[in-house]
């Protein structure tokens, strides 16, 4: 971003803080996507509690998720949901807390742990390699809040960012970036925020067609606007540049003088109407776009612009990519469905010359089938062009990680149940499950089939099928450490090959230590 729009973008947001009424209770940070607290709310959400928290607008704050516990009605909740509602109201102990006079809301953390498997890929129905790979991790961060403004800083170790199969190492001294890292402020019926975190468009733990937490966080700036039944989201995020011959290095700088590089931006909208807590629609748009010029763009960050208006018409400064979905997710008693479809490219089933290039994916859940059993299905359908250009530089991808599926040309599925095993040990869950996967020749990282190429629009080449009976166990007994596993027996044969067996487990273990509070300021 231009270093006069970062200026002007703080120094809005500091008279923002001296000027707002004084909301001094808010609690507007970010709690992180990847963390357990969204186990806990879409496991409640999916019986039917907190629902005035949208499900599939991810990061909440700490405020809306404190605000939401605290106007649950606990006398109607099973012991093992009361539980659950413990864990949050545990870990927001000082989030609830009402100030009125100017204070200043601060918090460290340190959070560390690690991960296992016998694939150097984390992915279950995708194993890469046979040896034990260890990936331990640490992140250590701060916060503070005055008014409406905040500030958050995380710093994270991880040694998977070095050895990522499928995405360039984003970390170059002791395997750290700067990952959960934003400045920001909000008021009635609006939010801004700019920096570097995960957003996810979707329900936590099921694919996003759009804009999903699979990527590396990225740099961008987020506006949210609008109320609780009708709003809109805003992203304008900065990705890595591509060399001009079409490489994908993380340094394409390096490479600018011999061959030169385009800069790559992401412009997404996502326009939410929910006329009860149990119904949800969302339209929702996407543009990459690029250009050895390519910079901060207002066109792009504009929600009002559709971009199907936008992206071709001139003037185009740009090289681009847009893509247009619908998002649905409703409740009806303890059922839930949640469904996504896009079309990249917008060549709406084929009307054009090019095959339909499309993503979708469903879900069905029945919460509380017994108080300690639920129940669901999904699916995915990603096609071989889906997420890809003619240029490479078009590419849906920040440092080689999909911004919203990793993979393409497959076809994915699972029936699962979950067990709550509290009566036997407090915190136990288990959740056996049967996967498919079907997967065709295809990577979004590939060349772009020329539209009179025979290449159909899904399975490209011999594909891959695999059938995965296996288990999840989780056991978390307080907000401060878990532990997680991922049992199974895959059987997977490539067409026109005999089957193999092999044994996938992956175990994580997590902890978190926090220390928090307030400094009230007397003027």
């Amino acid at each position: 971003m231009h270093p006069g729009l970062t200026r002007s973008f703080l120094g809005l947001l500091l008279l923002t803080a001296l000027a707002a009424s004084p909301a001094w209770a808010q609690a507007d940070r970010l709690v992180p996507v990847g963390s357990w607290h969204y186990d806990v709310i879409v496991r409640l959400q999916q019986r039917g509690h907190l629902l005035t928290l949208p499900p599939t607008a991810l990061p909440y704050t700490q405020g809306d998720i404190a605000e939401a516990v605290a106007q649950t009605d606990t006398t109607t909740l099973h012991p093992v949901e009361r539980r659950w509602l413990h864990l949050l109201r545990r870990a927001l102990r000082r989030v609830s807390e009402r100030v009125e006079a100017p204070t200043v809301r601060w918090e460290v953390a340190l959070d560390g742990g690690g991960q296992a498997a016998n694939t150097e890929r984390p992915h279950v129905l995708r194993p890469l390699g046979e040896i034990v790979y260890a990936y331990p991790y640490g992140q250590i961060g701060g916060a503070v809040q005055f008014g409406p403004l905040v500030a958050e800083l995380r710093t994270r170790h991880d040694l998977f960012y070095n050895d990522d199969p499928d995405g360039l190492d984003t970390a170059l001294r002791a395997a750290a970036r700067s990952d959960h890292t934003y400045v920001g402020a909000r008021g009635t019926g609006w939010a801004v925020r700019l920096g570097r975190f995960a957003q996810h468009w979707g329900v936590h733990g099921e694919t996003a067609t759009v804009i999903s937490s699979n990527p590396r966080t990225y740099d961008q700036l987020s506006l949210r606007l609008g109320g609780d039944r009708l709003f809109v989201h805003s992203l304008l995020g900065e990705l890595d540049s591509a060399t001009q011959d079409g490489r994908f290095t993380g340094t394409a700088g390096d490479d600018s003088v011999r061959v030169g590089s385009d800069r790559r931006f992401v412009a997404a909208h996502r326009w939410t109407w929910r006329p009860s807590p149990r119904l949800s629609v969302s339209l929702q748009e996407s543009a990459l776009f690029s250009g050895p010029g390519t910079g901060f763009s207002l066109k792009y960050l504009n929600p009002v612009h559709p971009f199907v208006y936008v992206v071709d018409n001139r003037p185009k400064n740009d090289e681009n990519n847009g893509m247009v979905g619908l998002l649905l997710w409703g409740q009806h008693r303890r059922w839930t469905v949640h469904g996504q479809l896009l079309f990249d490219d917008l060549d709406l089933l084929g009307i054009g010359n090019e095959p339909p290039s499309i993503a979708a994916t469903a879900s069905l859940h029945r919460g509380a089938w017994t108080p300690i059993l639920d129940a669901g299905v999904r699916a995915t359908l990603v096609t071989l062009r889906t997420y890809n250009a003619g240029q490479p530089q078009g590419r849906y991808l920040y440092l080689l990680r999909g911004l919203a599926t990793q993979f393409s040309d497959y076809v994915e599925a699972e029936a699962y149940a979950r067990v709550l095993l509290d009566a036997w040990l407090p915190g136990l869950e288990a959740t056996p499950y049967l996967a498919y996967l079907e997967q065709g020749d295809r990577d979004i990282r590939q060349p772009f089939p020329p539209k009179d190429s025979p290449v159909g629009w899904i399975f490209d080449g011999p594909t891959t099928q695999t059938w995965r009976p296996g288990v999840r166990l989780l056991y978390q007994a307080s907000p401060w450490w878990w532990v997680r596993a991922d049992l199974g027996l895959n059987r997977s044969q490539l067409e026109g090959t005999d089957a193999t067996m092999r044994a996938v487990g992956l175990l994580e273990v997590g902890f978190r230590l926090q220390l928090d509070g307030t400094y009230s300021i007397a003027f």
